[in-house]
């Protein structure tokens, strides 16, 4: 039942323009910065900033409202989101890595592994915590009434760099004191991504449990 809520439910809203759009974004950015891992990390953005498009089809669709009447259970659509949305950020990487590729075979460069990896675990750093941020507020309040939590992880990547910088802490890193191997690196990536999409589900399933989709129906 998960897996089919969770086709039905990428396939509502990926064919829209307004879903497919971002992924041709990601061809831009990969064609016209020659940086490798540019477009990976395009393609971060772009899941990031889509965690809030079904949402947004619920409300136009009343889609929310048929979610609460059917007989599939509040935790089915919930994971079957979740899974959604992964599938979509995965298929964003997947676009990221053939253009990635493309522009190196036509520029005759070559793509060190290691960067790939790289780019790779902080894109999926960037998509847990994109999770665990919006999917617990939308599952509460909606899209309309939640709707500034689609910048929220932009909003605190930046603050975190910003206050890392402002006050030191990043300055071992920058001097080289503390230096972090590539394993290290992508172990950490995956684990942020991994608990971030872990709290995501927990917490949506906890807050949506609770919300009363008849009252806004009425």
């Amino acid at each position: 039942m998960t897996l089919a809520f969770a086709r039905f439910d990428f396939m509502s809203w990926l064919p829209r323009t307004q879903s497919l759009l971002p992924l041709a974004f990601i061809v831009v950015v990969g064609s016209i910065l020659p940086v490798p891992g540019m477009a990976i990390a395009a393609s971060a953005f772009v899941a990031s900033l889509m965690v809030s498009a079904p949402f947004v089809g619920d409300e136009k669709g009343h889609l929310d409202i048929l979610y609460g009447v059917l007989p599939v259970s509040r935790r089915t659509v919930v994971v079957g989101r979740s899974l959604a949305v992964i599938a979509y950020a995965v298929l964003a990487m997947v676009i990221a890595t053939a253009v990635t590729f493309a522009a190196a075979l036509v520029r005759g460069s070559s793509i060190a592994p290691e960067i790939l990896l790289i780019a790779f675990a902080a894109a999926f750093a960037v998509v847990g915590l994109s999770l665990s941020i919006q999917l617990p507020v939308f599952f509460r309040v909606g899209y309309s009434r939640g709707r500034l939590a689609a910048y929220a992880p932009t909003l605190v990547i930046a603050g975190s760099l910003w206050l890392s910088q402002a006050t030191g802490i990043a300055a071992p890193l920058s001097d080289g004191s503390i230096e972090f191997s590539v394993p290290m690196i992508v172990g950490l990536g995956c684990a942020i991504g991994v608990l971030g999409i872990v709290i995501a589900i927990l917490l949506s399933v906890r807050v949506y449990r609770t919300r009363d989709l008849s009252a806004e129906s009425a």
